[in-house]
């Protein structure tokens, strides 16, 4: 027998079936891109793709690699398909030094989901607590907006946060003691404050108006739809489970319903934001990626810090770390970021975000 010749083309049917799996990940990769244009009350599915960008990429590259080795001539299907990538690259990966706007005033803002001081066994709440104070009271941020917060008496905020004289919150009683929900504590004065809850969940954006040096500025404390369906409940599940794709389509049912929740969610805050007359800052826990509607409808307006002045990798979630980022801080086009950061800190199972905002 014959053996066939290095670098000539493979038997007709494996080239065939190349061929189609590089048509259909390409396809893929193409629903994802516009997938973040859709709003899931419309159809949910294409959120999915969204959802699975970077693998998607990933499989696209490896289909890249392989079809110039074997000199496949589809390969120009899936290397026109990956160009768009490059432009949502700086959404989860930053190198270079952020460009400097106007000349303003300092906004120094954290916003930290602290998992209800409930994330690391190890520790009990009161120490969590204690640690998480230890570290706001390090890094001095101006104004801190906390999702899924966790007291037993509200009394406490004031003496476990003594440099912050002003605070806002709004907290969700739970059968069996304590409270839980968004706090948001502040070294300037709180002019007025408010909440939107959303209809049959624990989920909600409280906002607040600071003074800050003669100018009123609105921060919305946001944390989005999770109710243990949402993306990072799914990486939790598969990484202690042996049926992982029983998970995943067990999951994506229940996913479906937290999108369209989450739309109708991220289209209230986008629509009371519009209406207000002072400048708005949008923090918070997303439970959304970039490539998402999500991200997309509430950047519209927005910049985020951290494509503006961040570096490295943008996660802010420890599990898959260093690819899923769910927690923003979103501000004003005129204004700019001067710094961005993300503390890989274990108090939770979210990190802090930090950036230093100039407000013109």
């Amino acid at each position: 027998m014959k053996k066939r010749k290095k670098g000539s083309r493979s038997p007709w049917p494996i080239a065939l079936v190349f061929r189609l799996v590089l048509i259909v990940s390409a396809i893929a990769l193409l629903i994802s891109y516009i997938s973040i244009y859709i709003n899931p009350s419309l159809t949910s599915v294409p959120l999915f793709f969204g959802l699975y960008f970077i693998p998607l990429v990933m499989l696209n590259l490896f289909l890249l690699i392989v079809g110039l080795i074997r000199r496949s001539g589809a390969i120009w299907i899936t290397f026109i398909i990956l160009l768009p990538s490059i432009l949502f690259a700086d959404l989860f990966v930053r190198w270079g030094k952020p460009e400097e706007g106007d000349k303003g005033i300092a906004l120094k803002v954290c916003t930290y989901n602290v998992g209800l001081f409930a994330q690391d066994k190890k520790h009990g709440r009161r120490e969590l607590l204690t640690s998480v104070a230890g570290f706001i009271a390090k890094e001095q941020p101006e104004v801190v907006c906390f999702q899924e917060f966790y007291i037993n008496d509200t009394a406490d905020i004031r003496a476990t946060f003594t440099d912050y004289p002003y605070f806002f919150y709004h907290f969700f009683s739970p059968r069996v003691g304590g409270k839980f929900g968004n706090l948001t504590i502040s070294k300037f004065p709180i002019a007025s404050s408010g909440k939107i809850t959303f209809k049959g969940s624990t989920n909600l954006c409280i906002y607040t108006d600071i003074e800050h040096f003669g100018k009123i500025i609105r921060l919305y404390n946001t944390h989005l739809e999770s109710h243990s369906i949402s993306f990072t409940a799914l990486i939790k599940k598969m990484s202690k489970s042996d049926k992982v794709s029983e998970d995943i389509l067990d999951m994506h049912d229940k996913m479906a319903s937290t999108f369209k929740k989450r739309a109708m969610q991220v289209d209230s805050i986008v629509s009371h934001a519009s209406g207000s007359e002072y400048p708005a800052i949008i923090c918070g826990d997303f439970n959304d990626t970039p490539m998402s509607y999500t991200y997309h409808n509430l950047t519209i307006d927005k910049q985020d810090s951290f494509r503006e002045s961040g570096k490295g990798f943008s996660a802010t979630y420890s599990y898959m770390w260093p690819l899923l980022r769910i927690d923003y801080i979103l501000y004003p086009r005129y204004f700019w970021s001067m710094s961005h950061k993300t503390e890989r800190i274990s108090f939770s199972d979210h990190y802090p975000v930090i950036s230093v905002i100039i407000i013109p």
